[in-house]
């Protein structure tokens, strides 16, 4: 996968990641829960997230290390620790918050959920502003090297 179909692809987990925080909103609005959608819903933003994470840490991390400095490893690593403890913290809020906890005290599921938007918001701002800002960085630096040496980018004699 190179950098343009990685900022892409991060790109679009990211816009599934905040339609479906925006589906809960719209839940957390109503004075009581839609169980059934709301439990679609959850199950929608949680497969997004994960989905993202899977992606974030098996290509994009891997791909930007490969020739990464010091002020990059470090900044990748640290978004790898936040990006774990956003996944622990969402695992306990999804264990706790059942279809009859929901129920039971639906204003305290919309408060937690709120803290876990915000998080995830956080969490995309930060890969937002690392992933994909060296993404597009090494997208140009690879079109510029196109341009400039287009036999060698294609594996061609030039």
């Amino acid at each position: 996968m190179n950098y343009d179909e990685m900022l892409h692809t991060l790109e679009e987990h990211h816009r599934r990641i905040i339609d479906g925080i925006g589906k809960i909103e719209r839940h957390c609005a109503a004075s009581c829960p839609g169980s059934d959608q709301l439990a679609k819903d959850r199950q929608s933003l949680t497969n997004a997230s994960l989905a993202r994470s899977k992606f974030v840490s098996e290509t994009v991390v891997p791909a930007l290390l490969e020739d990464a400095d010091t002020d990059l490893r470090s900044a990748l690593s640290d978004l790898l620790v936040a990006l774990t403890a956003k996944r622990l913290m969402s695992n306990a809020h999804i264990a706790k918050w059942t279809y009859a906890s929901i129920e039971a005290d639906w204003a305290g599921y919309c408060s937690g959920a709120r803290d876990i938007w915000a998080m995830m918001k956080t969490q995309i701002e930060r890969e937002r502003r690392v992933l994909i800002t060296q993404l597009r960085l090494r997208s140009a630096d690879k079109r510029r090297a196109s341009v400039s040496r287009p036999g060698e980018f294609l594996g061609e004699d030039a």
